[in-house]
């Protein structure tokens, strides 16, 4: 792969996984307000709704196209196979989503045991579980809701060989079911209706899309990323002034994720340029994305409950512990990131698939085992 757009990758990536912490800082349980627009509520409400429900709702469709693509490319590269790569994601994603899942169950049981206690997590009370009911937690419905992403994963890389079938033989056509079951919000048996059109749109991309990037100009870059940021201010104000029907708030909010996509992409080359970001900041975490995106959940849940009990349910505690509960979990999951890998690079190897180890002229042996 090219340097530079493996880079790019990298940093993208990081800013998706930072962006999805915010989204489950979110406070509010629906899309909708019902209060003082020209007040601590309304602001509140407009800040985490245009960042949560705006900015942030293009990262699971950049992820399944970016791993759709690779997939693919993985797969069809000459003296590689499907069987080759399925294995290797057993590895990469399926150990890591069966121990992180595992994880957060003990968590929530350790956290469960005071009976006093279970009635501050009404949606996931893990006593009193049968074992069938543990094994579907465990497995299907894991505690920290993120890892549906890896399990939809491990699906679609088993379904990849009917996909290549389907797009040899009918081309673009193969994305029109899928793109319609995530218009209309139908999730498929143990698919998120997220997850199938993307993936697929990847697949495509690799296998019959266009063999080079289009040439798009800095004009035309600033007026993507510009456009996309109207529309998404355009669908806060109307959410926050009640000022359309629920239809049309919807139809918003799926073209804004399609223009986020491009967006963002092109937005990286205007800020990053020709420079290279190896030594940036940004670069150095972004080693640490698949540990945040693991490791965040439950910890920011239990972070956002321990804050409101100490602060109360005011609009302006809300906003504050918007901003500070995933600044915490940030911070926390960053340092125990790099503690780990440094420290038990074997066990932070298991949890992560491999991600992130570094190579020391100590350790390159175990940093190759999780890679290869």
């Amino acid at each position: 792969m090219d340097p530079r757009l493996s880079d790019k990758i990298r940093v993208v990536s990081l800013i998706t996984m930072v962006l999805l912490t915010l989204v489950h800082a979110y406070t509010y349980p629906a899309n909708t307000f019902h209060g003082r627009v020209l007040s601590w509520d309304g602001l509140n409400f407009s800040i985490q709704y245009f960042v949560s429900q705006g900015l942030a709702r293009f990262r699971v469709p950049m992820f399944f196209i970016l791993s759709g693509y690779f997939f693919h490319r993985s797969v069809l590269r000459p003296g590689d196979g499907f069987l080759t790569q399925f294995r290797k994601r057993l590895r990469t994603i399926a150990v890591p989503y069966l121990l992180w899942s595992i994880t957060g169950f003990l968590l929530y049981l350790l956290m469960q045991w005071p009976s006093s206690m279970r009635s501050l997590f009404p949606n996931n009370p893990v006593w009193g579980l049968s074992a069938l009911q543990v094994f579907d937690k465990i497995l299907l419905d894991p505690i920290p809701y993120q890892l549906w992403f890896l399990r939809d994963l491990m699906v679609l890389f088993a379904l990849s060989p009917v996909f290549m079938v389907l797009i040899r033989r009918i081309g673009a056509w193969t994305l029109l079911p899928a793109a319609i079951t995530w218009w209309f919000e139908i999730d498929l048996v143990v698919l998120a209706n997220e997850s199938l059109p993307f993936y697929l749109a990847g697949a495509w991309l690799f296998m019959r899309g266009p063999g080079r990037t289009p040439s798009i100009t800095t004009g035309q870059r600033r007026t993507l990323v510009a456009g996309w940021l109207a529309l998404l201010m355009a669908k806060t104000a109307v959410v926050l002034l009640n000022a359309a029907d629920i239809e049309v708030v919807r139809v918003m909010h799926k073209l804004s994720t399609v223009l986020g996509l491009a967006a963002v992409w092109v937005w990286y080359d205007l800020v990053v340029g020709d420079d290279d970001v190896k030594g940036s900041f940004l670069f150095k975490l972004s080693a640490y994305s698949f540990f945040l995106y693991a490791a965040h959940e439950p910890l920011i849940t239990v972070l956002k409950k321990s804050l409101f009990l100490l602060s109360g349910d005011t609009p302006l505690a809300a906003l504050m512990i918007y901003v500070v509960a995933p600044l915490v979990t940030m911070v926390i999951c960053f340092s125990t990131a790099a503690w780990l890998s440094r420290r038990m690079p074997v066990l932070y190897g298991l949890f992560t698939g491999g991600r992130g180890l570094p190579r020391t002229r100590t350790r390159p042996a175990t940093a190759a085992f999780f890679q290869r």
